[in-house]
């Protein structure tokens, strides 16, 4: 089973965040690195795969419209405070742009080099702190 909620980590719209929440709420910390690890690799495979164009068409299609969407929401915030603005959107859970979102929104933006993975990366480790929050809290209602 936990094999499973580690791979989850790899998919867009659950992420890290979300799959250490449960190795939070079920005390197996252990498995939270390697959420970490699973979820930026994944969003580096997307990155390389974007740089290479070999998206399919359809896939293609849908990430124009998300990138449209993402896009409106933060270039004024891009704007005014640079890297730091797609940090914190990427990092703070609910506001609809993960890690794959924001890589997606950042080659938009031509963020690259060393400093763009360092900042997917970090804005990963800072989300699975509200990871931990909500693991802990589900912990305190839903435990007998």
């Amino acid at each position: 089973m936990n094999e499973w909620v580690v791979l989850l980590s790899m998919v867009p719209g659950i992420e890290a965040m979300w799959s250490s929440s449960y190795f939070f709420y079920s005390s197996q910390l252990l498995y939270v690195p390697l959420c970490v690890l699973l979820n930026f690799l994944g969003v580096l495979a997307f990155v390389k795969i974007l740089e290479k164009g070999m998206l399919p068409q359809r896939v293609e299609r849908f990430l124009e419209r998300r990138k449209e969407k993402a896009v409106k929401r933060i270039e004024s915030w891009f704007q005014k405070y640079g890297n730091f603005a797609l940090f914190f959107l990427i990092a703070l859970p609910f506001t609809g742009i993960g890690s794959y979102t924001g890589a997606f929104v950042g080659r938009v933006f031509e963020l690259k080099g060393m400093a763009f993975y360092l900042m997917i990366l970090g804005s990963i480790c800072l989300s699975v702190a509200f990871g931990y929050f909500i693991g802990y809290f589900a912990g305190m209602f839903f435990r007998i």
